[in-house]
């Protein structure tokens, strides 16, 4: 019963269940591939005839001497597996061949078959010459290791690497010489089906990196050479300044100011240093660009003088807080507005604000008592209208008459107010326990409002006078 499924040679009566070249042309005719291969007729079969092969997939290339019984399906599989993955990826290629290999088994097969078998030592030569150029060299190569080997570092302070934003370790800068130049090979890749043209364009863009990078080092070396990091930190002047005599330096017997006695009785002291705000060092973070368009001390007076204005606007709206009615002072205006045709002015305002009060003055004592509820009514009119800059803001109605007139009077929103007045007696009541208070003041808070507002809780009773 067994040997009612197999297929024999007509010529041979071979066995060729596994593979048989079977005739187009005949009926019932089915060789075995060594009678093909030998041109074998019967009947009216002839060797012109056209033929079809039919594959079991379970016959041997190697023979049945071979080791592991691989079918021809397997060795199939194999060499897909080979190409799809590379060599070396045997357990990638043992799940493609299929479950029944391990990738042991996959990798000894291969190894003795196609490698040190007779296919591979009729393929593969005896030496392989080597295809790889070395490009390194110490000058002129496209490679070479002067590109990437680091100078010393500079001889400067931590502060001074924080501003240049410079890493000594590493002698570069945080913001480098076409900071860009990066992205022209960071996409690249090398593929095997790669044609000429992708080729050379890959190799443009390696030969655009290279040059760009010889810039770059060639502007440190630049930078090295003429001194331009110290002459942008301004110590070449320093250095000149210390050359320089003392006034007193030969008749104290010192030698030169800075020197390693101290430069001296005679040496002025540096002007202390003021403390640089969390904004500024935003600030100046932002316009670090701006280094390279001038020098150091050019840099420094930029932030100079924008701290100067600054303070100039800090008074402008100080001073703008204040009415025009409320200037009674003819010589404090004079001196803000500069000049004495400004005091004069002034001073004619305050004489015209003081014939204006004389004359409300007599007219109320002229209207007597008769007319003294007309009179207050009229003068709860006023106050109202008095309050029309701040009666529609959110909080006024919080306020009593008292607080409306102080925030009127100080130009100051009701809810500010509020703000700073629940700062004032919280910090008051943490210091009565003994609680240190860390609560910071709003910024629009400056010296006079402060002082004004402090003296008016004073007087109100919510905090005692010695803490004010």
């Amino acid at each position: 019963m067994a040997d009612l499924g197999k297929k024999y040679c007509v010529n041979c009566l071979a066995d060729v269940t596994n593979l048989r070249l079977r005739c187009t042309d005949c009926q019932d005719i089915e060789l075995c591939p060594e009678c093909f291969s030998a041109g074998a007729e019967i009947g009216n079969h002839r060797r012109w005839h056209g033929y079809q092969q039919v594959d079991g997939g379970r016959f041997t290339l190697w023979g049945p001497e071979a080791e592991g019984g691989w079918t021809s399906r397997e060795e199939q599989s194999l060499l897909d597996a080979i190409e799809q993955y590379g060599f070396g990826n045997w357990e990638d290629m043992a799940a493609h061949v299929g479950a029944s290999r391990t990738p042991q088994e996959v990798m000894d097969h291969y190894v003795n078959m196609y490698i040190h078998g007779n296919l591979g030592k009729a393929c593969i030569p005896d030496s392989i010459p080597n295809r790889v150029t070395d490009h390194t060299c110490p000058s002129g190569g496209p490679l070479s290791p002067s590109l990437t080997t680091p100078l010393p570092p500079l001889d400067i302070s931590v502060a001074e690497q924080q501003q240049l934003g410079y890493m000594p370790l590493r002698d570069d800068y945080e913001i480098e010489y076409d900071q860009d130049a990066e992205k022209l090979i960071s996409g690249l890749s090398v593929n095997y089906d790669d044609d000429d043209v992708e080729i050379e364009m890959k190799r443009a863009h390696v030969d655009m990196y290279v040059r760009k990078l010889r810039e770059r080092q060639r502007r440190k070396n630049i930078a090295r050479d003429y001194n331009l990091v110290p002459a942008f930190l301004g110590k070449d002047k320093k250095e000149k300044e210390k050359e320089k005599p003392a006034p007193g330096a030969e008749r104290a017997g010192r030698g030169p100011l800075g020197g390693g006695g101290g430069g001296g009785s005679s040496s002025v002291p540096p002007a202390p240093k003021r403390k640089i705000t969390k904004e500024e060092r935003e600030q100046r973070a932002k316009l670090r660009a701006l280094c390279q368009f001038m020098a150091h001390r050019e840099f420094e007076e930029f932030f100079e003088n924008m701290h100067k204005e600054r303070i100039l606007r800090a008074k402008v709206r100080e001073l703008q807080r204040y009415p025009p009615q409320r200037h009674h002072q003819a010589g404090r205006v004079g001196r803000v507005r500069g000049g004495a045709a400004q005091a004069r002015e002034a001073q004619g305002e305050q004489e015209r604000g003081a014939v204006q009060a004389w004359r409300r003055r007599r007219g109320r004592r002229r209207r007597g008592r008769r007319r003294r509820g007309r009179g207050r009514r009229r003068q709860e009119e006023g106050k109202d209208g008095e309050f029309s800059a701040i009666e529609n803001l959110s909080g006024f109605e919080l306020l009593s008459d008292r607080e409306k007139v102080l925030c009127n009077s100080l130009n100051l929103s009701p809810t500010r107010y509020l703000t700073v007045k629940t700062i004032i007696i919280k910090d008051h009541l943490q210091k009565r326990q003994g609680i240190p208070s860390k609560s910071r003041l709003p910024s629009y808070l400056d010296k006079v409002l402060k002082k004004r507002i402090l003296n008016f809780l004073t007087e109100s009773g919510w905090i005692s006078r010695d803490a004010s």
